[in-house]
């Protein structure tokens, strides 16, 4: 039952980032594919979701695999939940009301936003080691956000799109951006902190502590 579900959860992931990729390149706002490309990989919720479908894949194909094992390990699955959780989230409280998807851009929103986070969160908790989670690990949770940031405001500085309206330097300020950064880093900490705590708890009551044989 686990390997069906990845390959749920990967067909949902891949499914959403073909549909928005397909539409990119074919709604004409780009001259060349090679920048409607360039735009997809702006944003965390693709390169997240990205995560999630080659994660789910290599856990539903190849799970005895040295990466398959790497991906099941209960730190990274918890990092994992952690990044595409904070996709679902930030959007639902914070962008979904920006904007008021339509057709096949609709159908991507709800892959990416709804269809992946909820039954990745569902599959850690039916799933996922949880013996292993460390405190000590939680610094390592932060690499991947810290480094999407200063890609994104790489980018920003370069070409002047920048993929979220709270890191936009051009329209906030820096110090507006930077002190949305830190609680956006902050939030991840407490995320993180939250999901091992509750992975600890739930290991204690002998909810599947480690990875599967």
């Amino acid at each position: 039952m686990e390997r069906y579900f990845r390959v749920l959860i990967a067909l949902a992931a891949w499914a959403g980032l073909g549909i928005q990729l397909w539409i990119l390149l074919t709604g004409g706002a780009f001259e060349a594919p090679a920048r409607a490309v360039w735009r997809f990989l702006a944003f965390f919720t693709i390169l997240t979701n990205l995560m999630v479908a080659v994660v789910s894949t290599v856990s539903a194909l190849a799970p005895g695999s040295a990466f398959g094992r790497f991906v099941d390990g209960a730190n990274v699955r918890a990092a994992v939940l952690l990044y595409i959780g904070t996709v679902g989230i930030t959007y639902h409280l914070l962008l979904a009301g920006l904007w008021n998807p339509q057709g096949w851009q609709f159908v991507a929103d709800k892959l990416l936003h709804t269809a992946t986070p909820v039954p990745v969160a569902l599959g850690w908790l039916l799933f996922d080691a949880k013996g292993g989670l460390s405190f000590k690990a939680l610094p390592l949770y932060l690499i991947y956000p810290v480094g999407y940031t200063l890609y994104a405001l790489a980018r920003g500085a370069g070409d002047g799109f920048y993929p979220y309206p709270f890191i936009d330097v051009g329209k906030i300020g820096d110090a507006r951006a930077l002190q949305n950064i830190a609680g956006l880093t902050a939030a991840f900490v407490i995320g993180a902190g939250g999901i091992i705590l509750l992975g600890k708890f739930l290991s204690g009551l002998g909810v599947r502590t480690s990875p599967a044989a």
